[in-house]
């Protein structure tokens, strides 16, 4: 990959608990859908309907021993329920801003560096998220990284001509579906063919089938973030090349980042 250099680098990440913090001073913190479930603009009653949905679907999700066949439908169940609830919230395009602006969105240690020098060498980078689109969209400008290299395939809401959320992009991404599939074609992948080496950022297992999709790929190095359920650690060694157990920085990838594009990155 160092031979190949940036020419040949593109990068594939997760964003909730990826690039974005797992947990600060032991608290954990809020993914995409989180900030929004929990903000002033989902009733009370409407967040205790999402607590009790995420009480019974989130630990399905993070199962390693429920079968995919099972938690596929399951998958797809949470977050139409959820989606259901937001449709129903009145959200607007205004309101998305202000859940972000009002949070406290905080990206790994050093995330900036990583994106920036992504940007200034033209490395493309691929987020593949089954959280909200728009979110991290916001994110990414309230902290300065809105960069043209970066695309972001997510769950993403609609919008009338009024700025209300009256839908959600078709085809939902989810947990277990995270890969070609669920791409509109294959432009993105075709148009970076060149680009064989391949960096590619998770906090799952799930996160491994990111890369489908990538044409006669010659290197892939997967690095795994193992924020919580140290119990799984050796899944996580089995199947990434470097686990990195309860790390909240980006310095093992912008160490890795140096070397491909050189001290001048």
């Amino acid at each position: 990959m160092v031979a190949g250099g940036r020419e040949k680098l593109q990068v594939i990440s997760d964003f909730d608990h990826t690039l974005s913090r797992s947990t600060h001073n032991g608290v954990r913190l809020p993914m995409t859908h989180d900030l929004v479930k929990d903000s002033r603009f989902i009733s009370e009653s409407n967040q205790r309907k999402t607590s009790e949905i995420w009480r019974y679907y989130y630990p399905r999700e993070i199962s390693a021993t429920l079968p995919l066949q099972e938690k596929i439908p399951l998958m797809v169940e949470f977050w139409n329920k959820i989606h259901d609830i937001f449709l129903a919230s009145d959200l607007s395009r205004q309101a998305v801003r202000a859940i972000v602006r009002e949070s406290d969105t905080q990206l790994r240690d050093v995330c900036d560096v990583f994106m920036s020098v992504l940007h200034k060498n033209d490395v493309p980078l691929l987020i593949f998220s089954a959280g909200l689109g728009d979110v991290i969209h916001e994110i990414f400008e309230k902290h300065g990284l809105t960069f043209p290299n970066c695309h972001v395939v997510s769950n993403f809401m609609t919008f009338d001509d009024a700025g209300k959320v009256v839908g959600f992009s078709d085809p939902l991404i989810h947990i277990c579906n995270k890969n070609r599939s669920v791409l509109p074609d294959d432009t993105y992948f075709s148009k970076e063919k060149q680009r064989t080496n391949v960096i590619l950022l998770g906090d799952s297992l799930n996160d491994l089938q990111m890369a489908e999709g990538v044409p006669q790929m010659d290197q892939i190095l997967t690095i795994g973030y193992l924020n919580r359920h140290l119990e799984r650690l050796q899944d996580f060694t089995e199947a990434f090349d470097i686990v990195l157990v309860q790390d909240e920085t980006m310095d093992v990838a912008n160490a890795i980042l140096e070397k491909i594009v050189g001290s001048d990155g």
